[in-house]
């Protein structure tokens, strides 16, 4: 197997158990704050637990960064990874949602996405539109500058 087949498969099995772990994660939270089910308008958190979420969407971010910059050290290269790891973690967290607890039940459901900068609201379909983005700019970024 070629070395970028490899690192590509390594960073895609990363990626999908990083998302499956985030998923579960968040049906702990789900369970603890929305035992009804998850629903907007939403509910209020303890800001303890939001501070620990920031905490833990910014750790998320630093990991994939991190196991981009081992996967390369040419920064185009990390760049892909990263772009790559990003897209496949974060399809992989909502098919571990389906998976785990049925949720969504559909692509037009909305969701919090991210509580950095600030909380960031959609249907699920728009992180699943970004994330296929990242993946296909991650082959081209690589296709244009490495080959």
């Amino acid at each position: 197997m070629k070395n970028k087949q490899y690192i590509y498969l390594n960073l895609t099995l990363f990626a999908a158990a990083f998302g499956l772990l985030e998923a579960g994660v968040v049906v702990y939270l789900r369970k603890l704050f929305y035992p009804a089910g998850f629903v907007f308008p939403l509910k209020w958190i303890p800001a303890d637990i939001v501070y620990v979420e920031i905490l833990r969407e910014i750790s998320t971010m630093v990991i994939l960064f991190s196991v981009a910059r081992l996967a390369s050290r040419k920064f185009y290269r990390s760049l892909a990874a990263f772009l790559y790891m990003f897209g496949i973690w974060d399809i992989f967290y909502y098919l571990s949602l389906k998976f785990l607890i049925g949720w969504p039940p559909s692509i037009f459901t909305w969701d919090i996405l991210y509580l950095i900068p600030i909380t960031w609201t959609a249907p699920v379909i728009a992180p699943i539109i970004c994330a296929i983005t990242m993946i296909a700019g991650a082959f081209l970024i690589e296709k244009a500058v490495f080959e």
